[in-house]
């Protein structure tokens, strides 16, 4: 009898240590994600959100007996246990992949948590690894014996073209190990480029292969590589039928300096007139200005522009010291006007939103790439590059513009005349 005593009391206090562990973990498990701490709670949640929440929350069994959290000072003194036991758990699936999204949408889904043990399970704290993944609230909530709950997650939309990728650390009550789900997607056109982005700091890659090819297996025509004819691996556009997927070839020589931030890709498809690559070189790096801070990143693609019309796009900043003014083009190819402007309360903050239209020269065509600056009333400005494809009869597939430079004169392009 003495022994079966025994026996309960060691593994009550095995019990004890790890949801005094699940506790400490709990508690810096935020400062270990990199999130920001806990804000101040705000005013008391009126009646309608509560019952909401109440309703979010899964139903627990009136029969199921909830774990009573405890501390380490619980437990009796000289107690030593190892805490690398992991939650009897599964997630279904494993790996939460949202597929292709386009740039800037948001994208959701969730998984299915499994209690694959024999005691409720309760979580504790559950934190995505990085601001741009939300999820529902699931602290406090009893997993029965057998039973599940969803785990929803919003992975935020980026400008940027590119795989992403995100965790989140589920924390279990009496569990000394953290649940990790992984996310991941893939922001791409319907046409994308392999790789996204060129990294040619210190002279690297300054010549390379790139895959582009339709999402969908649609075949389309590859009409211009920045302004300049293309060059293919496998494939004679004179005598080939279109295809889906294309090699191409690049040499960073035979481009005119200064390297623009993002290289465009002319196709001949409406949806996808243009695909843009990210050119990493010391001279492309964004240079923020603290007191003009932009927000969102710095793609700003115009699309297909009829020769004689104009685009309209807004970019956000959210740091602006004193007001925005005006807008600069730093190019002849085309000018910028300034609409307006407007602020948005968002979850990140008070944001900064300036309209913008751009209007290419009257006899301009081909790849626009300019380069434009927005600017404050103190004279603090901010600079930023939009590119799209101006087109005399506003089809797509307008061609090479320009002709390949030599090395010994990069930087010098020769135009070709229009028509």
């Amino acid at each position: 009898m003495f022994g079966q005593i025994h026996h309960h009391s060691t593994a009550r206090g095995t019990r004890f240590v790890r949801l005094g562990a699940s506790l400490v973990i709990a508690t810096g498990l935020s400062a270990v994600l990199g999130c920001d701490p806990p804000a101040t709670p705000g005013p008391e949640t009126p009646p309608v959100a509560q019952e909401s929440a109440q309703r979010n929350k899964p139903v627990r069994d009136s029969g199921i007996q909830v774990p009573v959290a405890r501390t380490i000072a619980d437990l009796p003194l000289g107690s030593a246990v190892t805490l690398v036991d992991a939650p009897p758990v599964e997630v279904v699936p494993a790996l939460l992949d949202f597929g292709f999204i386009a740039p800037n949408e948001d994208a959701s889904g969730s998984v299915k948590i499994f209690n694959k043990g024999t005691e409720p399970l309760m979580i504790l704290a559950a934190e995505p690894s990085c601001k741009c993944t939300t999820l529902n609230d699931l602290s406090g909530t009893i997993i029965p014996p057998g039973g599940s709950v969803d785990l929803e997650a919003k992975l935020d939309g980026a400008p940027n073209t590119g795989p992403k990728t995100a965790s989140i650390k589920v924390l279990f009550d009496g569990y000394s190990v953290v649940q990790v789900v992984d996310l991941k997607a893939e922001i791409a056109l319907p046409i994308r480029a392999i790789p996204p982005h060129i990294n040619a700091v210190r002279n690297q890659n300054r010549q390379g292969r790139i895959v582009v090819e339709s999402i969908d297996g649609e075949p389309f025509s590859v009409c211009s590589m920045h302004g300049l004819p293309p060059t293919f691996l496998g494939f004679d556009p004179a005598t080939d039928t279109p295809r889906s997927q294309y090699i191409l070839t690049y040499d960073l020589d035979t481009i005119p300096t200064p390297y623009p931030r993002y290289l465009v890709i002319e196709t001949d498809r409406p949806d996808t007139p243009m695909v843009d690559i990210y050119l990493r070189h010391e001279t492309t790096l964004p240079k923020p200005n603290r007191n003009l801070r932009m927000a969102g990143g710095f793609r700003f693609p115009l699309g297909l522009i009829k020769q004689g019309g104009y685009a309209d796009f807004e970019v956000s900043f959210d740091t602006v010291a004193q007001p925005i003014a005006t807008v600069i083009s730093e190019t002849s190819d085309c000018r910028a006007e300034m609409l307006g402007t407007r602020t948005e309360e968002t979850a990140k903050g008070l944001l900064t939103i300036v309209m913008i239209r751009v209007t290419p020269a009257s006899d301009y065509e081909g790849v626009l790439y300019a380069p434009l600056s927005a600017m404050t009333s103190g004279g603090e400005m901010a600079a930023f590059h939009v590119f799209g494809i101006v087109s005399p009869d506003g089809e797509p597939c307008v061609g090479p513009t320009i002709e390949p430079v030599s090395p010994p004169t990069a930087g010098k392009a020769t135009v070709k005349p229009a028509g």
